[in-house]
């Protein structure tokens, strides 16, 4: 929640950051990312550089890392026209974007699967694409009730786990104080009595540092963004599996959005393509090389028992199952609509696993010219984003 002098102040530095930053005000969208570095920032200096583009300079963006809104005010931040772009991750406000989180809740099947290691992002951030963008309207509902436009993704690479120490069986599990980023694994740690904790990712260092969590299920990207690799003394690799997609990686203010020509929001789609494939490139190339430093610290590198591994496996088929009821029960929806969103996103990600198995992405620009074509140039620009 933001209060009013969180409001005001928020303005203020708004206003004060755009007078002095570029020529024109009404020209200077501000691009709130609440990351202070990593690949989030970098992502977000392509989608100003092509926002610029392909709206021939009429447009500009100044990206505000980790000062303009942090995750938990992103949400209201955009609505209230604070930031005209934001990284959004809707976990962070769940009950106000229930079906497009629902789908993002399917990763874990990318965990039951390996001929995507490495690439489960590039694949995933392609199914939520054609989802919300193409084949839900609850979800585009969502966030116009929210005065906002989707844009974007946000994919992660897989989730691993780290841990102050070793644990690679079932029993190592039994226990712990786990951080979780969301429902999903949070169930994934009860099954294994665990103790699963809520905490805001830029928490996670103290946690770790001080004990106050045992393990985080977390990207290995974070070993960096938050500069995680300092406190985290134990890295399991195979568990437990699945990747963090609930959101907008450049998600706009629809007040901003309405008032554009069809040129203007087809250039805007055209550098939210850019943005997607940016941060699911990036990402995983980052997670990369952070596992690689993580070596050179002498971080233990660990793989998960054949039992623990079986275990959790067992687990997500299991509870990939269950995603749909949950969300009927939390939110007090109709069960049948999200089992048929359900099987909907299902097929799409099978789809988008075999789209990437064939694509050859050696670049982002591989990967924005792959969603265009399966995603993007399928939108109409002068119909997307229902009206309030």
């Amino acid at each position: 929640m933001i209060t009013s002098r969180k409001l005001a102040s928020l303005i203020g530095a708004a206003v004060l950051g755009v007078a002095a930053s570029q020529p024109a005000l009404a020209d200077t969208f501000r691009f709130a990312v609440g990351f202070p570095a990593g690949a989030p920032v970098e992502a977000a200096k392509k989608y100003a550089e092509a926002v610029q583009e392909y709206t021939n300079k009429k447009h500009r963006v100044r990206i505000f890392e980790l000062s303009l809104l942090n995750h938990s005010e992103m949400s209201e931040g955009i609505n209230k026209g604070l930031a005209d772009v934001g990284y959004l991750l809707t976990a962070y406000t769940p009950s106000d974007y229930p079906f497009s989180n629902m789908a993002a809740d399917f990763s874990m099947l990318t965990a039951l699967d390996n001929k995507l290691s490495g690439q489960e992002g590039l694949a995933y951030s392609g199914a939520m694409l054609e989802f919300i963008m193409l084949n839900c309207e609850e979800c585009q509902q969502e966030f116009t009730k929210n005065n906002q436009v989707y844009t974007s993704v946000v994919s992660t690479p897989a989730y691993v786990l780290f841990c102050n120490n070793p644990v690679k069986s079932v029993a190592d599990v039994k226990g712990k104080r786990i951080r979780t980023s969301g429902a999903p694994w949070a169930r994934w740690s009860r099954a294994f009595e665990a103790q699963p904790v809520a905490l805001p990712v830029g928490e996670i260092y103290e946690a770790l540092s001080q004990g106050v969590v045992d393990c985080a299920f977390l990207s290995p990207t974070e070993l960096t963004n938050f500069n995680l690799v300092e406190v985290v003394r134990n890295i399991t690799t195979d568990v437990p599996g699945g990747l963090y997609a609930a959101g907008g990686s450049s998600t706009l203010n629809k007040t901003k959005w309405d008032k554009f020509s069809v040129e203007e929001k087809e250039a805007f789609l055209k550098a939210g393509a850019v943005m997607a494939a940016q941060i699911t490139y990036l990402y995983q190339k980052q997670a990369n090389e952070d596992m690689e430093k993580a070596k050179a610290r002498g971080i233990n590198i660990i793989q998960a028992e054949p039992e623990l591994l079986k275990a959790s496996h067992d687990f997500i088929r299991k509870d990939l199952d269950y995603v749909p009821q949950f969300y009927a029960d939390e939110y007090k929806l109709d069960a049948n609509r999200l089992q048929e969103l359900s099987k909907t996103m299902l097929g799409l990600i099978e789809k988008w696993q075999n789209i990437i198995t064939n694509a050859n992405v050696q670049s982002a620009d591989d990967l924005r010219d792959v969603y265009w074509e399966h995603v993007y140039s399928k939108i109409d620009p002068a119909k997307y984003s229902p009206k309030r």
